[in-house]
């Protein structure tokens, strides 16, 4: 009879933590729904279909290349689009691609390590380059862009460093899961407003931070216990450019957890929801913040995503690790090119041209450039 007691208390147990497990997943969804239903003020907006991209770029005499990437049955494929026309690509397996996504960023993590020894960090760092030629010769040489390039994609593709591959040096790259039509944004008008905030345990974050703030007149500096999460909140409603240069994680589990940290503790995405931004342009100065996940449905959420549904006219994020060294070097010169040309895409590309390695930051765009129909 003790022995039966036990086998049925084990049961039991077993039972209680499946359905704890599932409630918790459910709870998430929940989450999730609402904010996609509920949290975006903005009007519904519709995917654009290639013909109507393809007429935009004629009508326009644009030389650009949309790629839209998707895996189907195990086999990467990409519908390309410019103004001459629609044509299809096959690339073959996507395991492939997802393994040199996998080993990009191991390799950028150790190369960013300063822990690590230097003769494993040049191993590093051989690999890095390598891997992102082999990567540049698979995704890139079938699409022949040498212009201006709009990728479309979901995960692995989503986590590829597109700005770093070779062939895309000195050229304008977005990144977004999706295009639609209808989606416009306002440009400031008269002096655009800038706030600049450092977190916690960032080595040069507030020497970042100060070096950001001078490249625009009339700057917000926050450092210290003045960096919190309500003043960054407040901030990302009221000013047209953005920086954080904090730490930051991405939850692949429960992607609208992805957080950066403050001087107060972490600002979560899901804390976002409610607040209208201006067609603003924000820089997550963060390790790999700039993750998403693909959820129920292929919804694909994480900060950057939740930041451009709420409003964001971009969003220029690591996919990997970044070291605080090379992003106090590279976000300075980012935002003197972006002050002159208020163009997100153009600015990323300018200060990345002659940096010796290859820095995986990215921007995220509505392609709204594309969308007007």
């Amino acid at each position: 009879m003790l022995a039966r007691a036990r086998e049925l208390d084990a049961a039991e147990a077993k039972e209680r933590e499946r359905l704890t497990h599932r409630a918790r997943r459910i709870q998430d969804e929940v989450r999730e729904r609402s904010w996609r239903h509920a949290g975006n003020a903005g009007a519904v907006q519709r995917s654009a279909t290639a013909r109507e991209l393809q007429r935009v770029l004629a009508e326009r005499g644009d030389t650009a290349v949309v790629a839209n990437f998707a895996v189907l049955g195990g086999v990467l494929r990409c519908v390309r689009i410019d103004a001459q026309g629609v044509t299809t690509i096959e690339y073959g397996t996507a395991e492939d691609v997802t393994e040199r996504v996998r080993r990009l960023g191991a390799d950028f993590a150790m190369a960013a390590n300063d822990l690590i020894p230097a003769p494993l960090r040049a191993a590093a760092s051989s690999s890095l380059a390598r891997n992102l030629k082999v990567l540049d010769d698979i995704l890139l040489a079938p699409l022949r862009a040498d212009d201006d390039l709009y990728v479309v994609a979901r995960e692995p593709l989503l986590s590829v460093p597109w700005t770093a591959l070779p062939s895309r040096s000195g050229l304008r790259t977005a990144v977004n899961s999706y295009v639609a039509r209808g989606r416009t944004h306002a440009r400031p008008t008269g002096e655009r407003r800038l706030l600049a905030a450092a977190g916690p345990g960032v080595k040069h974050g507030t020497e970042e931070a100060l070096a950001v703030g001078a490249q625009w007149p009339g700057a917000t500096v926050l450092t210290g216990d003045e960096a919190v999460t309500e003043h960054v909140r407040k901030a990302l409603a009221t000013h047209d450019v953005v920086h954080l240069a904090t730490h930051g994680q991405h939850d692949a589990d429960n992607p609208l957890f992805a957080s950066i940290d403050l001087a107060d503790g972490p600002l979560f995405a899901h804390e976002l929801d409610g607040t209208p931004l201006p067609g603003s342009v924000v820089i997550l100065s963060s390790c790999e913040v700039g993750g998403s996940t693909q959820v129920l449905g292929g919804e694909v959420l994480g900060l950057t995503s939740v930041l451009l549904r709420l409003g964001a006219r971009a969003v220029i994020a690591s996919v990997a690790k970044l070291s605080d060294e090379l992003a106090a070097r590279v976000m300075p010169r980012l935002h003197a090119h972006l002050r002159e040309t208020d163009d997100p895409e153009a600015a990323l590309a300018a200060a990345l041209t002659d940096v010796a390695e290859p820095v995986p930051l990215v921007c995220f765009s509505s392609v709204e450039g594309l969308a007007a129909a």
